[in-house]
């Protein structure tokens, strides 16, 4: 599937691109490799200073980094679960106006949460980005109606899940963003991918982290359980031919 997925994404980059559609993209190098603590150094403070929040899990970690520059201690919070076991293992501040970094226990923001099953629900759902002055981050909400409903139009199938293409809804063909799912001999995975969303002011705007969730070779629980439910829809290939 990741070949798949890369191939996948590509093309659709390439049709934007063609189509003059500027993508940011700006970190999604780092969202796509395993966040170590000295990463929180690429990423810098947004000049609008809206905040973000996205969820990694590869392999046996789990990572969720918050951006929270609302407030007068503008930081980046950087969360370790080692092994995937919904406990917090490490909690690091970085201050990007000061390149200052802390390991704590906890930290300060009011965005931290101690229930880190739950923090990684909120993301997944996303409920993190609903009026806490974040970009528009297409999320399970999005992706549970086109499942639900099956969308032919929207969903391509693979050997071990699922791509799932978002659509602008004043541009037919023009897709916002993709969704991905599903379960290889490695783990799960599911990424969660925004390109734009269109704000009336303003049109489109561009999220500087394109990726809410990026997971792959996984088996987080929080993951698990939500590839599961996405099942429950339909099943991939490599389930039926399992049986």
């Amino acid at each position: 599937m990741k070949r798949t997925f890369k191939i996948f994404t590509g093309i659709i980059l390439i049709v934007m691109a063609a189509a003059g559609i500027a993508t940011s993209g700006e970190y999604d190098g780092l969202q796509i490799k395993p966040v170590t603590i000295s990463a929180l150094k690429a990423l810098r403070l947004p000049k609008d200073n809206r905040n973000y929040f996205f969820l990694q899990a590869i392999g046996n970690d789990t990572c969720i980094v918050i951006g929270d520059f609302t407030t007068m201690d503008k930081r980046i919070v950087y969360i370790l679960d080692k092994n995937a076991d919904n406990t917090i293992d490490a909690v690091v501040d970085y201050y990007p106006e000061y390149k200052r970094m802390f390991v704590r226990k906890e930290s300060a923001s009011k965005f931290f949460n101690k229930d880190i099953a739950q923090l990684k629900r909120d993301i997944i759902s996303g409920k993190v980005f609903e009026g806490n002055f974040t970009d528009h981050m297409y999320s399970m909400k999005e992706l549970d109606s086109l499942v639900k409903n099956w969308d032919e139009a929207a969903i391509g199938h693979d050997v071990y899940g699922f791509n799932v293409s978002y659509y602008d809804i004043d541009t037919p063909g023009k897709v916002a963003g993709l969704f991905s799912y599903g379960k290889r001999p490695g783990g799960y995975y599911l990424q969660f991918i925004t390109y734009f969303y269109k704000l009336r002011v303003v049109g489109e705007e561009y999220p500087k982290i394109n990726y809410a969730v990026y997971c792959k070779d996984t088996n987080d629980p929080v993951v698990k359980e939500t590839v599961e439910k996405l099942f429950q829809y339909r099943q991939p290939l490599s389930a039926m031919t399992s049986k």
